[in-house]
């Protein structure tokens, strides 16, 4: 029971946070990461003190972690700048199966937990990953634009030249970094052998150090938010920390590999919220239609792998 509700609890919240982010516009990437880094930061604080855990600044119990929250942080640039480039479609496209193999190389490298699976059980975890992988594909291949016959000649235009000038490449790139990078903050906690209320202390300061030396970079320029806006960035904030509280206590409980591909389907959440509450895309439309077969199909095999364990 408490291994389904913290995997409930992943899903669930890092489903919600990143809508709860976007829902506001007019505020810059880099402004948003800072307002999530201190609502995130603020609950790993509080859930420290509630452990009533002595507090350690050697490398295993804090710099560890301390350094996968510089990565998830170098990785939500490398994610924010490849959607930029190509799209967040194609670029969600690209990184979410890259979290689910990196998790699983890992897994199997640095904790020997594929070890041992007999020959039916790989056969289930292979078909799994498969159909997470196809959902994932169908939902963020569904929300695609591209130019049609009928585009005008300035919707044209400007896709030959970004494909002319390099920035397609250099879009996929950032796209794999932030695959390869999300798909490896957590191991150094994880590494660490500490409680995850333990470790996910560090792993705020990690990423709130690196969201404020990102704010420093010449380009977007932070704004100082209204109360309204500023408490539902660091809303948002909370609501990842919480679902990055629950992974880091069921991946020790099912594995890296299965635990990261359970919460790979928060963006099933996220498609939900996006069709239902944003209406993008419209409900009842070819698109939304398709983005539901997505989910069912990822979802299947989200619950395939979760009975490995």
């Amino acid at each position: 029971m408490t291994t389904t509700l913290l995997a409930a609890a992943t899903v669930l919240c890092w489903g919600v946070w990143i809508p709860t982010a976007q829902s506001i516009p007019g505020i810059t990437q880099r402004t948003r990461t800072l307002y999530a880094a201190a609502g995130n930061l603020a609950l790993a604080v509080m859930a420290f003190l509630a452990a009533r855990t002595p507090f350690s600044v050697s490398w295993k119990a804090f710099w560890f972690p301390f350094l996968g929250g510089i990565v998830w942080t170098i990785g939500s640039l490398s994610a924010f700048r490849a959607s930029q480039l190509v799209g967040l479609a194609r670029a969600a496209g690209s990184w979410t199966p890259l979290n689910i193999v990196m998790s699983f190389v890992w897994g199997a490298s640095l904790f020997g937990e594929l070890s041992g699976l007999s020959a039916g059980r790989w056969a289930s975890l292979a078909a799994g990953v498969a159909l997470v992988g196809i959902g994932v594909s169908v939902i963020v291949r569904s929300q695609d634009r591209v130019p049609s016959a009928g585009a005008s000649g300035r919707d044209v235009s400007q896709t030959v030249r970004r494909l002319s000038d390099g920035s397609y490449l250099r879009g996929i790139l950032y796209a794999v970094a932030a695959g390869l990078l999300w798909g490896s903050y957590f191991v150094p906690a994880q590494w660490a052998k500490v409680p995850a209320e333990v470790g996910n202390l560090p792993l705020a300061f990690g990423i709130s150090v690196a969201a404020g030396l990102a704010v420093l970079l010449p380009g977007d320029t932070p704004v100082r938010l209204p109360l309204r806006a500023a408490v539902v960035q660091l809303a948002a904030g909370i609501l990842f920390g919480a679902g990055d509280l629950a992974l880091l206590a069921l991946v020790p409980r099912v594995g890296t590999g299965t635990g990261f591909t359970i919460a790979q389907l928060s963006l099933l959440v996220n498609a939900t919220i996006g069709i239902w509450v944003f209406k993008v895309p419209a409900p009842g439309s070819p698109t939304a239609r398709r983005v539901l077969i997505g989910i069912l199909v990822a979802g299947v095999g989200g619950f395939i792998i979760a009975l490995l364990r």
